[in-house]
């Protein structure tokens, strides 16, 4: 029989923050509807997501932009950025437990994400670390329990993701775990300029190579 924290632990809730534009690229389209290897940007990683979360995703970013999928919701406060992205798909998920990631990151690792929801246990927030500084709050599990100190913090201005850690119990998912499932880090690996989609072009056709 479940327990009431297992059950809460089994439905995690994928969010995405898709809000981001692709000028940097050169292109007039939203990123998330970038094509690569001719699927959406957005598509592949709902494609991963779907391995831990199944259905139980949410996309947040303009609802008329993303008419044909099936949860939508638009950022809560009129300030742009991470931590408003994520105070916003939090308050939209019926689940304690939500795993965050931006929809320009491609090369998540399904075994990443696994171990990451394996650590949840009593924590506020489940996050990679590596070179001893180096957060990735876009590869992330939150608490529904942050919302609390998000959206103080949002109301006086200070969005900075880490200032809300000291307030919260943060599980650091360390370089050393990380390696064991992501070699290559390439679960960080995120599409802001040309260089970055020339890239992860290369990756792909490399992939394809080794098979």
């Amino acid at each position: 029989m479940k327990t009431k924290k297992n059950k809460e632990i089994s439905s995690l809730t994928a969010i995405i923050l898709a809000g981001g534009k692709s000028s940097r690229i050169g292109s007039d389209q939203d990123k998330a509807i970038l094509k690569l290897n001719e699927k959406r940007l957005i598509d592949i990683v709902i494609s991963k997501l779907k391995h831990i979360a199944g259905d139980n995703i949410i996309i947040v970013g303009p609802p008329e932009k993303y008419p044909s999928y099936k949860q939508v919701v638009p950022d809560l406060f009129y300030q742009r950025g991470l931590l408003v992205g994520l105070y916003s798909g939090l308050k939209a998920s019926t689940s304690r437990y939500n795993l965050v990631v931006g929809c320009d990151m491609p090369f998540l690792k399904v075994e990443l994400l696994q171990y990451m929801s394996d650590k949840i246990d009593s924590n506020d927030i489940i996050i990679p670390r590596y070179a001893k500084r180096y957060i990735e709050p876009l590869c992330a599990i939150y608490n529904k329990d942050c919302l609390k100190i998000m959206e103080r913090n949002i109301k006086a201005g200070i969005l900075s993701i880490r200032r809300i850690f000291p307030y919260l119990k943060v599980k650091y998912i360390e370089e050393e775990e990380i390696k064991r499932v992501d070699p290559e880090f390439n679960s960080f690996f995120n599409i802001n300029y040309k260089e970055d989609f020339i890239r992860a072009e290369e990756l792909i056709k490399g992939n394809k190579s080794n098979n």
